[in-house]
């Protein structure tokens, strides 16, 4: 017996498997993002924490010379 790829699995479901599963992920999603912003204005992140987020991700300018 072969073992079938993730892709071809996902092809063996039926159509309407296969639009709940893509519904079901985007309504994960949206509920995720709207979370993740509601749980933010309920506890703003400090001024210490926004530190550290800057420093875990600092602004990097990169110059590129003009190819002439």
């Amino acid at each position: 017996m072969q073992r079938k790829s993730l892709w071809g699995s996902y092809k063996a479901l039926s159509p309407k498997t296969r639009v709940t599963l893509g519904v079901s992920g985007m309504i994960f999603a949206t509920a995720g993002m709207y979370l993740a912003d509601l749980i933010e204005q309920q506890k703003p992140a400090t001024e210490i924490e926004k530190l550290q987020l800057e420093m875990l991700s600092p602004i990097v300018v990169v110059d590129h010379q003009s190819k002439k």
